[in-house]
């Protein structure tokens, strides 16, 4: 994965958006044609772009509804005093690093 992914995709679209430019003002393109892939353009990167925040962020995030650490152990809160241990979970605090 690129460490700059907006500078790649807003490359891509300046490029496709100039070659589409490119043809219409040669006159292979309408304006009308050059409108209408222009904007075929732009909704599939925005497509693509959100697929890829989902992607790329979705490990690197805790699911609430089932947390658990990277080895698949359960995560639970620290036990607190009068509280009586409730099994060998993993915790977040043993987990970092």
């Amino acid at each position: 994965m690129s460490r700059y992914p907006l500078r790649i995709a807003g490359s891509i679209v300046g490029a496709l958006t100039a070659v589409v430019s490119g043809l219409v003002g040669s006159g292979l393109f309408t304006a009308d044609q050059g409108n209408a892939v222009t904007g075929v353009i732009t909704g599939l990167v925005t497509l693509l772009a959100a697929f890829g925040v989902v992607v790329s962020t979705e490990q690197k995030v805790t699911p609430l509804a089932d947390p658990r650490n990277r080895q698949g152990q359960p995560l639970t809160p620290a036990q607190t005093t009068g509280e009586a241990l409730t099994g060998e979970a993993g915790s977040w605090e043993a987990d970092r690093g």
